[in-house]
């Protein structure tokens, strides 16, 4: 493992801020010896936000004295509140700035909101995050189609009317933002927040902050039936930023017991779910309650395309060798993908479990079906080609897998996971270990990309993001520093161990694991869950 690192640049909710802090302090007890912050994230924040007006003295007294009480974390969440200001749960949204509506009837913000004023509103904002509206077009469509009845109304707030992706949107309003004031003001809905969607009450008041897939159908059902728990849906929406940039370093047992509450909350959550799903797999090695667990959001989620999707590509990226999870999903996902043609991530969970089933002919198929929907952004293109170099035979998807990374850095791709992407591809399709040594040396070379061996090949590993998607990068890596194996620290081989276990090479992930509980010379929970982990496999695979 790396020293820990504090990721910058979520909103909180002032509510909730005490007792997020205080959830996941219990979830990540070891204090790190150093703290690396986002400098990308932290060059974004601006502290005047802090003293605007929705922003209180109270708040800023109430941030000190945590940083004062819990450290490293409670500074974690300071940096974590660019957007405190801008919009808060139960509170009412500042008066939008729009230029004009193309679809649909406007919305007036008067108070108070008439008595025909819809009685619940879904926002999703594409100004900042253009590429997302053609992902999230046929989900949207789905959400307004379901709920039209009711009133509820779906705008997709675009940066102006020839917006790629508007004719994803059936039946859903459109407006333009006005240099996407209204955005900022809502959501931040950037890359660093996390948030593009914003639902809304009758009378304006925030209901939910998030993206699609992760608690919006929650939400939406919660304001319809006038039972909404500010309380709960501040610590699901803190969990849901925050969780993800540290559960590399979350235990078992106590990240458990701050999911479970929140999981029941907001049941068709596929990002929660996953998370508790992957924290009872590979960090509480509970595999009987992580199969009960598996079981019941699947049957949850059946019936939510995108939120199955989230909680699918989460769950095969994290455990992707444990062969019951991959019989659980392929048929809900089958289902869901026939349901959802046109969602790419759908259907690219659906490609995921077909290929770690190893059923080739119709991974092939699959493939070739959704090329072209798949590909329009360059996170999709980046999946798309690394999927193609998963499956049992790599080779006959050479060219095409080396011709999407071509349109990926056409579409401005991550340069860092376009250059670990072409390794991949040249490693396991091509079979070409010269091009794939070239590729890594540039990589190395580069100090834009690179920041360590150890760092780089574990958040490759572990960051949710980039998780079960460029293992053999990681392993890549970790063979550098294995060539002086003599001068790493224990910490280090914790890294080596897990990119060999990913890659299938377990008897060396437990030979390496043990080094490192041997050499850090302290109990380490984190390191044992992952011993056991290891152990675990390597007994199946021995009988």
């Amino acid at each position: 493992m790396p020293h820990p690192t504090i990721t910058a640049g979520a909103t909180l909710d002032r509510n909730n801020v005490t007792a997020l802090v205080t959830d996941l302090d219990r979830v990540l007890r070891g204090r790190p010896r150093r703290v690396y912050v986002d400098l990308e994230a932290v060059e974004s924040f601006d502290s005047r936000t802090l003293r605007g007006p929705r922003a209180s003295t109270h708040m800023w007294q109430e941030t000190m004295q945590l940083t004062s009480k819990h450290g490293w974390l409670a500074a974690a969440l300071f940096l974590a509140m660019p957007a405190m200001a801008q919009a808060e749960l139960g509170a009412m949204v500042v008066a939008p700035h729009w230029q004009q509506w193309l679809r649909g009837d406007a919305i007036e913000f008067v108070q108070p909101m008439p008595d025909d004023a819809p009685p619940c509103t879904v926002w999703a904002f594409y100004s900042q995050l253009p590429h997302l509206l053609p992902v999230d077009g046929d989900y949207l469509s789905q959400v307004q189609a379901r709920y039209a009845e009711r009133g509820v109304r779906v705008v997709a707030v675009v940066k102006g009317e020839h917006a790629d992706g508007l004719d994803r949107l059936l039946g859903c309003s459109v407006v333009v933002d006005d240099a996407a004031r209204t955005e900022v003001a809502w959501a931040v809905a950037n890359a660093t927040s996390r948030t593009n969607s914003v639902v809304l009450n009758h009378d304006g008041t925030i209901a939910f902050l998030g993206r699609p897939g992760a608690g919006l159908v929650d939400a939406i059902d919660d304001v319809l039936a006038g039972e909404q728990d500010l309380v709960l849906a501040g610590r699901a929406r803190g969990t849901r930023l925050l969780l993800p940039g540290m559960f590399d370093d979350a235990t078992g047992k106590e990240t458990v017991e701050l999911l479970q509450p929140l999981v029941k909350f907001a049941p068709r959550d596929g990002l929660l779910n996953g998370l508790l799903y992957l924290t009872l797999a590979t960090k509480a090695n509970d595999e009987s309650a992580a199969r009960k667990h598996l079981q019941a959001a699947v049957q949850q989620l059946r019936a939510e395309s995108r939120p199955l999707a989230v909680f699918a590509d989460l769950v095969l990226r994290g455990d992707a060798r444990r062969t019951t999870v991959v019989a659980m999903l392929r048929p809900a996902l089958k289902q869901a993908a026939a349901a959802a043609k046109a969602d790419p991530m759908v259907q690219l969970a659906y490609l995921r479990v077909l290929i770690m089933a190893g059923d080739g002919r119709e991974a092939g198929r699959q493939a070739m079906r959704i090329r072209k929907g798949v590909t329009e952004t360059g996170a999709g293109c980046l999946d798309y080609a690394t999927l193609l170099a998963r499956d049992e035979n790599p080779q006959i998807h050479a060219d095409l897998a080396t011709l999407t990374l071509n349109k990926a850095e056409k579409l401005g791709a991550d340069a860092r996971l376009l250059a670990a992407a072409r390794y991949i591809v040249a490693l396991r399709c091509a079979g070409d270990e010269l091009a794939a040594k070239r590729i890594m040396t540039v990589y190395l070379n580069d100090p834009d990309m690179r920041v360590g061996l150890n760092n780089d090949s574990w958040y490759f590993m572990t960051s949710l993001p980039t998780m079960g998607r460029f293992d053999w990068f990681a392993v890549g890596l970790v063979e550098r520093m294995l060539d002086e194996r003599e001068s790493m620290d224990y910490y280090e081989f914790d890294t080596a161990a897990l990119a060999m276990f990913l890659v299938g090479r377990v008897t060396d992930a437990v030979s390496l694991q043990e080094e490192a509980l041997k050499n850090a010379g302290k109990a380490s929970a984190e390191y044992r869950e992952r011993l056991v982990r290891y152990q675990a496999h390597l007994k199946a695979a021995l009988r």
